[in-house]
């Protein structure tokens, strides 16, 4: 195993199907590797703050792996050799074989695309300008949400992007930081007809309830399977200088144009709502 796998200890009866398939790990490595990858996290703090970006209130900067194997700065950090190891078939294998069974499950159609044989296309680090010439594309990306000048939520209930087939977040919230908010929430739906609006945010949130809220600590994270109903949120944040640092783990698919599902939009159901009025 490797030292920096952040799924080391993951345990089987911590995985949970509803509302969507997920897990968390609680303390993912030892105090001693935590304490390197928090130590060597400022390295991507200073970077952010050179950005005119991060003057902005609360938002989230990352930099993916492409773009990170690109700079000098941070190949003799701890970091370097964690991206490697989380852009790696060994650790693609891993997280596959944790979600396998829901995979195979929610998305049949996708089954042959695990087919390794002879396949030299079969995964890559995330490279949009080639990511269609691969059956699975992997990033990891280390990131920030800026200060909070005025209270306010990165992002409400939504779904991820349809390419995505499993997402992942690392967080590392400093000892400093008594700041409350920041976590993830994960919603579950009271009805079927939820539907969203913009990127992929839900518009009648009034349809939804909270089901579980993982807490934004250090040492702490969450992996989830990506799905029409894989709809979480983040609470807001207060008012504060702290900066609030995860890393972003994706495994995603362009082989299906549409994705691996369709996002309905408010004018959808009201076509099917139409259609039935006149049936």
């Amino acid at each position: 195993m490797h030292k920096l796998d952040i799924l080391q200890n993951f345990k089987r009866q911590n995985y949970k199907l509803y509302p969507f398939p997920h897990f968390e790990i609680i303390n993912a490595y030892n105090e001693r590797t935590y304490e390197q990858l928090d130590k060597d996290y400022n390295l991507f703090i200073d970077y952010f703050k050179k950005k005119e970006e991060f003057k902005k209130n609360n938002i989230r900067m990352q930099i993916c792996a492409k773009d990170f194997f690109e700079l000098n700065i941070f190949k003799n950090s701890i970091w370097f050799d964690f991206i490697k190891y989380h852009t790696s078939i060994e650790f693609f294998d891993k997280i596959i074989d944790i979600f396998f069974k829901d995979i195979i499950k929610t998305y049949p159609k996708i089954e042959k695309l695990f087919n390794k044989l002879n396949n030299n296309q079969f995964l890559s680090i995330r490279d949009l300008n080639n990511a269609k010439d691969y059956n699975f594309v992997i990033d990891c990306q280390p990131g920030i949400n800026t200060p909070c000048i005025t209270e306010k939520t990165v992002r409400g209930p939504h779904v991820d992007n349809p390419v995505e087939l499993i997402g992942g977040l690392f967080y590392l919230k400093k000892d400093e930081d008594i700041n409350l908010g920041g976590d993830l929430v994960i919603h579950k739906k009271n009805s079927k007809r939820i539907y969203f609006e913009g990127k992929a945010e839900v518009k009648n949130i009034n349809y939804l309830s909270k089901y579980k809220v993982f807490k934004y600590q250090k040492n702490h994270a969450v992996f989830f399977l990506n799905t029409i109903s894989s709809i979480h949120s983040i609470t807001p944040r207060k008012v504060t200088n702290n900066i609030r640092c995860l890393t972003n783990i994706v495994v995603e698919t362009y082989k299906n144009n549409c994705g691996l599902f369709k996002i309905p939009r408010k004018n959808f159901f009201a076509r099917i709502l139409n259609l039935t009025k006149l049936g």
